[in-house]
C-alpha cells in the first residue's frame, strides 16, 4: 500500500471548461470510493484498493450507487438514489504522485497522475490526508462493516 495515496483527491482543479469531475477517497485500511459528478448527475462506486508493485494502483470495484446530484452547498451528496449495484471488477492503473500545473501560469500543486483514466480522469490534486468513512456519499446506504 502506498500511503501517499491516503486521503482525498479532487480533479476539480485539472477540470476547467469541464462539465464534469470526479474524486477519489483511498481510506489507509485498503477500502475507499470514488464519485463521479456532473450538473445533475453523482455516481459512486466503493472499491478496495492495493498497491501490487510501485507505481501501480489495483482497484477492486464492490458496489456503485448512481442517483441525482443535490443542489446543496458541500461536498457531492444525493437528492435522489436508485438501488445500489454489485460490481465485480479489478483494474490496475499505473501513477505517479508529484507536482503538476492545473493550468497554465498556474501555481504547482500536489497530484497524483495517472497513465489511463480512473473515473475518467488522469490527474487529481492532493485534499486532506484526512479522510473518514462517513465522507462516503453512500455510507447510510451500504454502510462500512
Amino acid at each position: 500500500m502506498d500511503h501517499l495515496l491516503v486521503g482525498h483527491w479532487s480533479s476539480l482543479p485539472f477540470s476547467y471548461g469541464v462539465m464534469e469531475a470526479s474524486e477519489l477517497a483511498f481510506l489507509g485500511d485498503g477500502r475507499g470510493w470514488s464519485t463521479w459528478f456532473n450538473v445533475e448527475g453523482l455516481c459512486v462506486t466503493r472499491f478496495t484498493w492495493r498497491c501490487p508493485e510501485s507505481g501501480v494502483l489495483e482497484l477492486s470495484a464492490l458496489w456503485m450507487v448512481q442517483g441525482t446530484l443535490s443542489q446543496e452547498p458541500g461536498p457531492p451528496a444525493f437528492s435522489s438514489m436508485e438501488p445500489a449495484e454489485r460490481l465485480d471488477e479489478v483494474t490496475r492503473h499505473r501513477y505517479v504522485v508529484g507536482p503538476a500545473v492545473p493550468m497554465p501560469d498556474a501555481e504547482p500543486l500536489i497530484a497524483v497522475s495517472f497513465e489511463d483514466p480512473v473515473e475518467f480522469c488522469h490527474q487529481y490534486a492532493r485534499g486532506s490526508a484526512l479522510i473518514r468513512p462517513e465522507e462516503d456519499p453512500t455510507h447510510l446506504v451500504l454502510p462500512y462493516q
